[in-house]
């Protein structure tokens, strides 16, 4: 073996060149300018705040949704709540994979599957819900519609909550211990179930 390696040069470790160590002409560097961060500033309702101590959530709940129900989404046959894409406040409240799972990143499940998470009412109580994706043609105008939908325990949340057509909602968006929360409010501050 050794009358063939030294038949061949010894090979260099690196093919780049050390780095040149040499500031840049001080008259040509532009400072950077961060760009704003849009803050949201609707005020998080009293119940959220004290949901928030109570169960030891790290992050600020997020509101990602308001929108006054509609009759489809206190229909018990549909089960669901609508949440089209256009009246998102917010739309980082998924994970990668979260987003994977849902179809945004060109895995079109039909809307079969969809992200277990859970929905806080205002008298924190917890429901069993899933979010899911739903994309449909506008017949008139052709236009591409998409939506995310809450299935699961919804009309049991419509049911106990006395939710109406007409009311108008305010969903918040949190995380624990890794899974998704959704708070439902639908009173805001005028009605405290637990004072």
């Amino acid at each position: 073996m050794k009358r063939i390696f030294h038949l061949f040069p010894k090979r260099k470790r690196s093919l780049r060149s050390p780095p040149k160590e040499h500031s840049p002409p001080v008259s040509k560097v532009l400072p950077i300018k961060k760009r704003p961060i849009y803050e949201y500033t609707f005020t998080t309702p009293q119940w959220i705040r004290r949901l928030k101590k109570d169960m030891k959530i790290v992050d600020d709940p997020i509101l990602f949704a308001e929108k006054p129900l509609d009759l489809n989404d206190v229909d018990p046959v549909q089960n669901r709540l609508s949440i089209p894409f256009h009246i998102l406040k917010r739309n980082d409240f998924l994970t990668c994979d979260e987003g994977k799972i849902l179809g945004d990143q060109g895995i079109n499940n039909g809307g079969r599957i969809g992200v277990a998470a859970f929905l806080v009412d205002q008298r924190t109580k917890q429901w069993t819900v899933v979010l899911k994706k739903w994309v449909r043609m506008c017949e008139d105008s052709g236009k591409v519609l998409q939506s995310y939908l809450l299935c699961g325990e919804w009309t049991d949340v419509v049911e106990a909550n006395g939710l109406r057509e007409e009311d108008k909602i305010s969903l918040w968006s949190f995380r624990l211990n890794g899974f998704l929360f959704f708070a439902l409010d639908f009173a805001g501050d005028s009605i405290d179930f637990l004072e």
